[in-house]
């Protein structure tokens, strides 16, 4: 058994007792709920310890919006295979940012988009990879994060004896660039910034291939009742309408973090 699925037995145990010992009772207001996210900027991501981001920043004007009002404190940072299983297994909770994809379309109900996202390919550019097709992957070992969509995606494509599987992200861009892997599978924007923030020069990596296009949404459990996600919808909704000069609340957002 690995480290990973002892970790993820064990979470579950521990979400069954509390279920058994202690029942939850359905929220009523966004408030109740147990938020959570990951390292994953620019869209969540913490700064001399104060959580930002542009998923951030907009579900905390949503929520305020909505009535029942968000605040950062209340955001729980997790690495992304533990904050996943407990919102995939556990109740009242909502997890963000999540590739929403067929494969999980049914295990959270959905609020968005928050943003569109690229799946891609990286690699270091002296390697001098070229890739055209996708049945030429199995020619290389490429680096995931545990239960990210990468590796949903890979493994969903018939590759998960070629994948190299680790929670870290640090870990997985020290790999590529000591040649332990040839390939990391990551979402572009978060990658560039990850690349930067570690010191290192992203003209020195290059895309080689691209995955998948889709969108980031915020993914609630599915116990969560239906008002409670259609108020945060039309809030989200009204935050992105553009006035007659292109202006919205939401392009003010972006703007923070993307230029």
């Amino acid at each position: 058994m690995t480290v990973a699925t002892r970790i993820s037995r064990r979470i579950l145990l521990i979400l069954a007792v509390l279920a058994t010992a202690c029942p939850v009772s359905a929220a009523e207001q966004l408030s109740e709920l147990h938020v959570m996210t990951e390292e994953y900027p620019p869209f969540n991501f913490t700064r001399n310890g104060q959580l930002q981001g542009l998923a951030v920043d907009l579900l905390l004007k949503a929520s305020a919006q909505s009535g029942s009002s968000i605040k950062s404190a209340d955001i729980r940072v997790f690495p992304w295979t533990r904050a996943y299983t407990l919102a995939l297994h556990g109740k009242n909770n909502v997890l963000f940012s999540t590739t929403r994809t067929p494969e999980r379309e049914q295990l959270f109900h959905w609020v968005g988009p928050i943003s569109p996202i690229r799946l891609v390919l990286i690699a270091r550019k002296e390697s001098g990879i070229r890739i055209e097709q996708a049945s030429q992957l199995p020619s290389y070992r490429i680096g995931v994060v545990r239960d990210d969509i990468g590796e949903v995606t890979l493994t969903s494509m018939g590759l998960e004896d070629k994948l190299q599987s680790n929670a870290s992200t640090d870990l997985l861009l020290k790999m590529m660039t000591r040649g332990r892997i040839d390939l990391w599978a990551y979402e572009e924007t978060v990658a560039r910034w990850l690349i930067k923030e570690a010191g290192m020069n992203f003209d020195d990596f290059e895309v080689v291939y691209v995955l998948k296009e889709a969108e980031l949404y915020y993914a609630f459990s599915r116990d969560v009742s239906d008002s409670i996600i259609k108020r945060l919808q039309q809030s989200i909704d009204d935050i992105k309408t553009e006035d007659s000069a292109g202006n919205s609340r939401w392009n003010s957002i972006r703007s923070r973090y993307l230029n």
